[in-house]
């Protein structure tokens, strides 16, 4: 019985992932000329997709905006978006000499001076900018570099979040192993990323004044640092005119054992924060992040 539903998921992966990959290997120019503005048009324009979502999260995140402003950013993040959906249909396909021309890394001295060291890094960051391009980031830096997640219930979709992340060497690390593999990285340090900005769920208590809203946040990144003892730095992603995403990094901190309770993730709360607010329109504001 097993092997039979392994066969029919294996044909069904291959019948989803094949028209992606040709459409990947479209020229990037063409590829926002058709798809992107096609899905720009039906997200915003046609079936409106979580707007009523998307303009209740804006309104309260920037009260001081107009309702003018925050209907020109809901419409810039919308075509975002859709700009974002094309860079990852790309990434089935994309070269890494490609790739390395759309991401700059700036300020990995940071990192060096701690792997130097023969220190596990922690590297966290929010839904902002396109986190997935991310997966360059093996053949950019001189050691090992792993994706914290939570594997998603859907195993087609499962398996093509790990192809597109871990074409360039990026090893995914599901959430509930992670303490136990760097743990066993001592003396391999590594660079882990976790996105940490999602709604965590109603049994997180914790609860942070972000974005002007009582939120709750996950603390796992930072629960994980104590227990390895392992560097954190804030990743930012900025959007440079040349239509390439610079990628940089700051310290959190160097000695996690010694913060207070949750003054890691409030410092990454407040980094996030300063980060949206210079420009908002490359934040994930579809998500239900205040749903309760």
């Amino acid at each position: 019985m097993n092997l039979v539903r392994n066969k029919f998921f294996n044909q069904l992966y291959y019948l989803i992932f094949f028209p992606i990959y040709l459409i990947s290997l479209l020229p990037h120019a063409v590829a926002e000329l058709t798809i992107g503005r096609f899905l720009y048009f039906i997200s915003y324009r046609i079936f409106r997709y979580r707007y009523s979502v998307v303009l209740q999260n804006l309104s309260r995140s920037l009260p001081t905006k107009s309702y003018h402003e925050i209907q020109q950013i809901a419409k810039d993040f919308y075509k975002h978006l859709a700009c974002m959906v094309v860079e990852i249909i790309q990434l089935f396909s994309v070269s890494s000499d490609s790739l390395h021309q759309k991401v700059k890394l700036v300020n990995t001295e940071l990192l060096l001076h701690y792997h130097r060291q023969n220190r596990n890094i922690i590297a966290i960051l929010g839904h902002y900018g396109n986190w997935e391009y991310l997966n360059i980031l093996p053949e950019q830096l001189p050691f090992k570099v792993n994706a914290i997640y939570k594997p998603l219930s859907n195993p087609m979709m499962n398996r093509l979040v790990h192809h597109v992340r871990g074409r360039f060497g990026m090893q995914l690390l599901p959430a509930n192993q992670a303490l136990r593999y760097l743990l066993k990285q001592k003396n391999n340090p590594t660079l882990s990323i976790f996105l940490a900005d999602q709604f965590p769920g109603v049994n997180e208590h914790e609860k942070f004044d972000f974005l002007h809203q009582s939120t709750n946040m996950f603390n796992g990144a930072e629960k994980l640092a104590i227990a390895t003892n392992a560097v954190v730095v804030y990743l930012e992603m900025k959007k440079k005119p040349d239509n390439c995403w610079e990628i940089g990094f700051s310290l959190i901190t160097a000695s996690p054992k010694e913060t207070c309770n949750q003054e890691i993730t409030k410092s990454f709360a407040g980094k996030l924060q300063q980060t949206i607010k210079v420009n908002p329109s490359y934040w994930l504001w579809s998500h239900k992040r205040w749903k309760h």
